[in-house]
Formats: C-alpha cells, structure tokens, sequence
C-alpha cells in the first residue's frame, strides 16, 4: 500500500471519529455521578443500609436517617382524593398523603391524536412519602391521614387548601396540607406536628421517594435523577450500587425527563443530606431528603413548609419559581448561546406562529450575519482557482520532469506557487466560516434537541420538529424513511460541487480534497436519527450557500474579470 493511499486511509478514519466524537460529546452531557465530588458525596457504609420493618418504640436513632421499609409500596393503601386545576389532574392517596398520578392538560403523550395526557408518575411509584420520627412515639411509615372536606377537588381560579389529618394514639396530631394554585404548576404543602403531650418531642423527618431511572440515548426521552448541591447541578443518569450521600444545601431534587421534571424544593437554606441507593425493583432508585433534626416543645407545633413543581422545563415557567431551578434546564456546552437563540426563535414565533418557519428565518439571518465572511472567502477561494487553472500547465510539466524525484517535485511546484502569488492551502480558507458557525450551530442544536417549544410543533409534513421525521418504515429493513435528511445530504452536495476546490499539485492534498466529497453522505448518515428542527436549519443553510455562490460567481467575479 502506497503512503498516499495510507495517508488517504487515516484521514478517512481520522474523519469519522472526529465527526462520531462530535456527535456524542455535542450533546447534552449530563454530570456524572462522582464517587468523591466536591460536595462531600458519599459512599455510606453497611450502617446506613435500610433495614426492614418497623423498629420498636423509642428506639429510633434520630442521627441516622437512612430507616426505610424496604418493600416498595406502589399501590393505593387508603382513600383517593382527586385534584383538578386547569393546568393538571392528578390523585392523592391519603395513606401518606402521597402522588398516585398528575397529568399535565397542555401536553399529550403523542401526536397520534389518541389523546392521553403527560402523567408525570406514569409506571413510577408514588411521589413525596413523608417518614416521620418521634421519640418515644411507634409513628407509621405511610401515616393513615383522613381528608378533611370534599375529595373530589376542583379549582377553576385563585388557590385552595387540601388537609390531610391524623391522630396518633398519644395524642399527637399531624397534619399535612396541599395549597393548589389553579395558574401555576407549583403545588406548595405545609407538614404540621402538634405536640400535646406533657414533654418536649425529638423530631426527625424524611422525604423519601422512589423513581425511575432510565437511559434511552442521546436526545431520547431518559429520565434522570436531578439535585441541586451547593450551586453545583448533579445528574444521576444510573442507579448507584450502593448507597451515595450528597451532603450540603441542597436547593432542589428530583426525576427529570427530556421535557418534564417533578422536583422537591425543601425550603431550607441549612446543610442537608439526601441519599440514593438501589432497590430489589430494576429500574428504580430510592432517594430520601433528611431535615435537620428538631425538637417540639410541649404544647407547641411544629411546622414545616417546602413546595413541589410538577410541570413542563420551560424557563419561563421555572425561572420565577427561584431556587436557581432553571439551572435545570441544560442547553449543553454553548449554553450562553443557546438561552439567547432560544428567547429569539419564541420572538420570531409570535409573529409567524409557527416553528418551522421561525426556524427557516433564524437560519436565514444569521447566513446574513456571516455573509460578509462567507463571500471573502468564496472570493478568495475562487481567484486561487483561476491563477490555479493558468498555471496547470506549467503544473503538468513540473510533474513530468520530476516524476522520479517526488520530493524536488513538491519543491519545485511551492516555488511555482510563491512565484505567482497562490497559496495552496487557501482552498482551506472555506472552512474557516462553517468553524466560526460552529458554536451557534451546537447551540441550536442543544436548544431543537432540548426545548419543549419545539415539542408537537407540526410543519409541512412533519409531525414534531423535536423528533426525526417519520413517513413510513421502509419494507424488509425496517429503517423509517425521512425526506428532509435526504434533500439535506443533496443540497450540501450540490453546494459543496459549486464550491471552488484549489487542486494543487500534491497528491496527498487532492486525496484529502476528495474526502471532502464523502460529508455529505456521512452527515446525511448522522443526520437521519436528529430533530427534524435541526435537519431543516442545516438544509436550509445549504440551500442560502448555493445561492451565495452563485451570487459569488455571478455578481462578484465577472465584474473583476475572474
């Protein structure tokens, strides 16, 4: 094999990682998970396992609050309680006042038209238990609370409290309220322990919550656990082997999926602790929130107040929560871009009303920001094509007199060069705008890949520009059938052939020229799986940079006499 051909092999592969590494490491990256972070994450040893069923009275160990039932109670125990707002439905099982369901009104699972509703508890086990500790007091995992009033709740406007109540047997009454806002997605709850008795209460309270952790690849609809430590965001996108603690002010937690997130926001500005560790059910992932302890003086009440957001991650919504909860939201590595692109396409889309086109004029606008780039070096690339094309046949006869000397060959054809003022790297200049479009590019991309504007948003014969486009599965192989990839790949080859190539005389840079020929198809390969947004911004892009170089080799050469 000739060291030409060697050469030509390498960049092949060279190539393709570079463009298969861009692909993975472009996306969202989540945090990992970090044996030893900064925050004083843990790996809590056999002391701090769960252990199963419930200890005798007055034996509580108020320093350690890792006690959790082991079995996973996922069933209704008690009496149901339905909830209904203009923005959610949902059901409340009042053995500890848990989430059974919450179905979001504004978003439909699909757009099939069957009609079913985002459930944010769908195949998840019930959300924010309570685990209450008492000295002295023998205190139920799911504390059988009675409603009080109605338990069919309906809220048109304005707020209204739902109060879950229980008498322990000492005397001890707890209460746990629900307040609903019938315009916000933030449900805020109050846990009240009154105190009675004779003697102060040692208190100890545990938010404890199972969820799903699921991986399905890049962009797909994975469901993650998210917290917020210390300004730091960690997310846990598998169940840990065993027991891990983040210790320190924790802001917020929760299960986030691709569009949606139920989140905790504890109210506490102390240091906290929240463990997560893996259960006997696959899938699933326990994470218990641990207050400070209290104590409760005699004939006083304890309260304790936090507030959970069930809804859709869009900043608008999540930004006025507070609790840096936007930092949810994660627009990957160009993110200082990606939250300005974001608020100027939603701007675009007031006035057009509809997504595909406020993407095809974004694209439009900012080919217009880098025109005067772009045509410079079109120029550029096109005069080295003339004086290249002048000079070939001095080309051909320097190659002929020194076909046996390759290397006085390659010296004799850079002098030829330099003596006529060509630079045969210059071909290469026609990167530099693609280069410097990158990171608006990336950033687009995180924000088609990542928004939920863009979720459902029909446009032509797409469906949902956040999902690659679907026609039909093609016979016997079973691969979908897309449009927009394929007239993508044509365009960036019709661009790329009306693209002028400086062929210099060296044969390792017209292998490496020629390799240019094969992105296309490459991207045309990478492209099929992505938001069909973010296929259409790329093909559109290409279609404006056959119509700059027609404008390049019409308007701006001719005058100049080539």
């Amino acid at each position: 094999m000739s060291d030409n051909k060697a050469n030509y092999i390498l960049f092949l592969v060279l190539s393709l990682a570079i463009i298969l590494g861009y692909t993975y490491f472009f996306s969202t990256p989540p945090k990992e998970t970090v044996k030893e972070a900064q925050n004083t994450q843990q790996k809590a040893g056999s002391a701090s396992e769960p252990s199963q069923g419930t200890p005798p009275a007055g034996t509580q160990d108020f320093e350690d609050a890792s006690y959790i039932e082991n079995d996973i109670q996922d069933t209704q125990q008690g009496e149901l309680v339905s909830v209904d707002t203009p923005l959610y439905k949902g059901t409340i099982d009042t053995y500890g006042a848990r989430m059974l369901s919450w179905e979001l009104k504004d978003y439909k699972l699909s757009t099939n038209g069957n009609g079913e509703l985002v459930n944010l508890f769908m195949g998840s086990p019930p959300g924010f238990s309570t685990l209450l500790k008492l000295n002295g007091l023998s205190i139920p995992e799911l504390i059988p609370f009675t409603v009080e009033g109605d338990k069919n709740v309906s809220l048109t406007e304005g707020t209204k409290e739902i109060i879950f109540y229980w008498d322990s047997p000492e005397g001890i009454r707890v209460k746990k309220i629900y307040e609903l806002d019938a315009s916000s997605y933030l449900v805020k709850q109050k846990f009240e322990v009154e105190n009675s008795g004779p003697s102060n209460l040692q208190e100890r309270m545990d938010i404890l919550w199972y969820g799903n952790i699921e991986s399905k690849g890049r962009g797909e609809n994975s469901r993650t656990f998210i917290t917020m430590v210390s300004q730091d965001v960690e997310r846990i996108s598998g169940i840990p082997e065993t027991t891990e603690e983040y210790r320190g002010e924790i802001s917020w937690f929760g299960f986030s999926e691709k569009y949606f997130m139920s989140s905790f926001l504890p109210e506490t500005g102390a240091e906290t602790t929240i463990k997560l560790s893996p259960t006997d059910r696959e899938g699933v992932m326990r994470a218990v929130f641990s207050y400070p302890p209290d104590t409760i003086p005699a004939g006083q009440t304890s309260i304790r107040n936090w507030e959970v957001y069930l809804g859709p991650l869009e900043y608008d919504l999540l930004k006025p929560v507070g609790y840096n909860l936007s930092e949810s939201l994660n627009y990957g590595w160009f993110g200082f871009l990606s939250r300005p692109l974001l608020d100027f396409l939603e701007w675009l889309n007031r006035y057009f009303h509809n997504y595909g086109i406020s993407i095809i004029v974004i694209t439009v606008l900012i080919r217009v920001l880098f025109l005067p780039l772009t045509v410079k070096t079109m120029v550029s690339m096109k005069r080295v094509q003339v004086k290249m094309e002048k000079i070939k046949p001095k080309m051909e006869a320097l190659k002929e007199k020194f076909k046996d000397d390759k290397a006085k060959q390659n010296s004799e054809l850079m002098k030829l060069y330099s003596d006529h003022g060509i630079n045969p790297l210059s071909s290469l200049g026609g990167c530099l705008p693609l280069l410097i479009q990158l990171p608006v590019f990336v950033a687009l991309y995180d924000v088609f890949l990542n928004s939920i504007d863009l979720r459902h948003s029909s446009f032509l014969w797409i469906t949902d520009l956040s999902e690659p486009e679907t026609l039909f599965d093609i016979p016997f192989i079973g691969v979908p059938f897309r449009i927009l990839p394929l007239v993508m790949g044509i365009s960036w080859f019709l661009s790329q052939k009306m693209t002028p190539m400086t062929m210099a005389g060296n044969e390792q840079m017209q292998l490496q020229m020629k390799m240019m020929q094969f992105m296309p198809i490459i991207f045309t390969v990478l492209f099929w799986g992505l938001p069909s947004g973010l296929v259409l911004y790329w093909t559109v892009s290409n279609i404006l940079s056959i119509g700059q170089q027609m404008y390049v080799n019409r308007k701006v050469l001719s005058p100049k006499g080539g």
